[in-house]
């Protein structure tokens, strides 16, 4: 197994780096190119926090950390989003030797601070000695949906001690494996989620896998409202079984939305991401053809407008 201690000595954050001892680094964005390059955005910034995440009841304990974003505006407890990243995990596969945020979790953050909540990014990989688990079998993923959702009951508590937070106003926001794990973190019929004091009022996400709780004799009910949003021709998280856990949840009042969008792939939220196809995850697609991958920008903004109108509804 790869340990991290060497890279994560030094935290670098789209390109601008900082000792990991320092309490706040910068994620800077660079304008896209164009015949007249409009004036880059301000850079955003981020302090690195220490969680504690136990893998199961009575199991042992990893030393979990995150990223934590201040939301704008002058309110003294703003309403705060856990997100919580996908099978890629949070940094960029471009440069592998540094800790880069991608793309996709730099637009997300800057799209939830700019509407005035904080934003805490656990990291579930790099402290279990992964930096991805795509490419890892379910028997293999130490850092299963089920273990992550330990994760956000630890991110859930951290929040508790925060001023500036308002703990009656917390919501979440996924993607792929994330998105699972939020599933699972919501999941009323776990005795640990259902006698958890306070629960998120809203969750968003984006292309989860929801065939374990679609398919199980056990009524899914989820804690808090959700909203979920896929392509239509997602062949990674195919949305079928989405489809049929939207008609379980009618009529109740933690009920889940689905949003398809046409010609949409899987990832279809990140920033220039070509349509590809992936042969090297295994167990989804089917046999010898892969699964696709691709940005949708048109798809992107209008996921982004229905998630903040989303949230902006259950959270303000």
């Amino acid at each position: 197994m790869r340990t991290w201690g060497k890279t994560i000595a030094s935290l670098c954050l789209a390109g601008l780096c900082a000792p990991l001892a320092a309490i706040t680094a910068t994620v800077a964005v660079a304008a896209a190119p164009a015949a007249k390059a409009p004036p880059p955005l301000p850079p955003l910034r981020t302090e690195r926090v220490f969680l504690t995440s136990v893998e199961s009841p009575g199991g042992k304990a990893t030393a979990l950390f995150g990223f934590w974003f201040k939301g704008k505006g002058k309110s003294d407890k703003k309403p705060t989003i856990i997100a919580m990243h996908g099978c890629g995990g949070l940094y960029s596969s471009v440069n592998k030797e540094k800790i880069e945020f991608t793309p996709r979790h730099i637009a997300m953050a800057r799209a939830l601070t700019d509407a005035g909540y904080n934003v805490l990014f656990p990291d579930s990989f790099t402290p279990r000695g992964r930096r991805s688990i795509c490419q890892e079998t379910l028997a293999q993923r130490e850092a299963s949906s089920a273990n992550r959702r330990y994760d956000v009951q630890i991110a859930m508590r951290w929040l508790a001690t925060q001023d500036d937070v308002d703990y009656a106003r917390i919501g979440m926001v996924g993607w792929s494996h994330g998105a699972t794990t939020m599933l699972a973190a919501l999941n009323l019929a776990q005795t640990d989620v259902a006698v958890r004091k306070v629960q998120p009022k809203a969750a968003v996400a984006f292309y989860p896998t929801c065939t374990p709780y679609a398919g199980s004799r056990t009524p899914y009910k989820p804690a808090a409202p959700m909203l979920i949003l896929m392509g239509e021709n997602d062949d990674w998280t195919p949305p079928e079984a989405c489809e049929s856990l939207e008609k379980k949840t009618e009529g109740s009042d933690t009920g889940i939305t689905l949003r398809l969008y046409p010609d949409t792939y899987h990832d279809f939220d990140a920033p220039g991401l070509p349509i590809h196809v992936r042969m090297d995850i295994p167990g989804v697609g089917k046999r010898g053809e892969g699964v696709t991958s691709g940005g949708n920008a048109d798809s992107r903004a209008e996921a982004y407008r229905e998630m903040l109108k989303f949230l902006k509804d259950k959270l303000e």
